[in-house]
């Protein structure tokens, strides 16, 4: 079998993960902004931030664990190589505090 260098197979489990793991954020910032206090408009635009909050976070972690990925060490040491649940919640919940993993990763 020969392997081809398409950027999209490099990225499939990663994109999978980040997929399932933006799914599940939206439900829960949909949760989240329907226990406020307020009328109609709070909720929406809560529910607006918490999806926004999420999908930079996403967008950021994705580019970051591409780029982390193309380094085999990197891979190796995660020991997450599949589409674990582990992974997944990994995501989840890493999209919703991406800040402190981004500020953690770029101070050694």
């Amino acid at each position: 079998m020969q392997e081809y260098d398409d950027p999209l197979a490099r990225m499939g489990l990663t994109l999978a993960c980040a997929v399932i793991g933006q799914i599940v954020s939206v439900i829960l910032s949909a949760l989240l902004a329907s226990t406020l206090a307020g009328g109609y408009r709070v909720r929406a635009w809560a529910f607006l931030a918490l999806v926004v909050w999420t999908l930079a976070g996403t967008v950021v972690l994705v580019l970051q664990t591409l780029r982390a990925e193309g380094r085999p060490d990197e891979t190796k040491r995660s020991g997450l190589t599949n589409l674990a649940p582990r992974r997944i919640a990994l995501w989840i919940v890493s999209s919703w505090v991406w800040p402190v993993l981004v500020r953690w990763r770029s101070h050694p």
